[in-house]
């Protein structure tokens, strides 16, 4: 029974510091969203989005599934291709991207709560999903240039 109580009081104490960090966070992001700051953002991302393959509709989605989780960003993610309909080719994209690297102040602080290296965690994450992305989407521009230019279409 001792090591009942024990476990639950290291429970209780990890799932305080887990609320201490998620709910703040996910209050910051609501309220910065409505910010001219944060819509500013999008544009100023533009040169990494588009190495990734990915438009600027792609990057409220993208940043709130990096901050907030990847259920929160795909929710984001529905409602952005269903207003901007976006191609099935960015979405997958994004959600690549967001495979690898999302929630990554959440997850990091959660990892830093309980001992990680919280720089190593996020540079490694943020290093892959742009690399395995950009990757991607550098490979299907040029496998669809090729099949274009394989395929000359009626008035050729």
């Amino acid at each position: 029974m001792e090591a009942f109580l024990v476990a639950l009081g290291a429970a209780l104490l990890l799932a305080g510091k887990l609320a201490l960090i998620i709910i703040p966070l996910v209050t910051l992001f609501e309220v910065m969203r409505y910010l001219p700051f944060f819509r500013r953002a999008g544009k100023l991302s533009d040169p990494l989005m588009h190495g990734m393959g990915l438009s600027r509709d792609a990057a409220l989605p993208l940043f709130t599934g990096i901050f907030l989780g990847i259920a929160y960003g795909a929710g984001i993610i529905i409602r952005v291709a269903q207003e901007k309909q976006l191609p099935k080719r960015e979405l997958f994209l994004m959600g690549l991207f967001l495979a690898t690297c999302h929630a990554v102040i959440e997850d990091t602080l959660i990892f830093v709560a309980i001992g990680g290296n919280g720089w190593q965690m996020l540079g490694i994450r943020v290093l892959l999903a742009v690399g395995f992305t950009g990757v991607l989407a550098h490979y299907w521009r040029k496998t669809s240039r090729r099949e274009d230019s394989n395929h000359p279409g009626p008035d050729r």
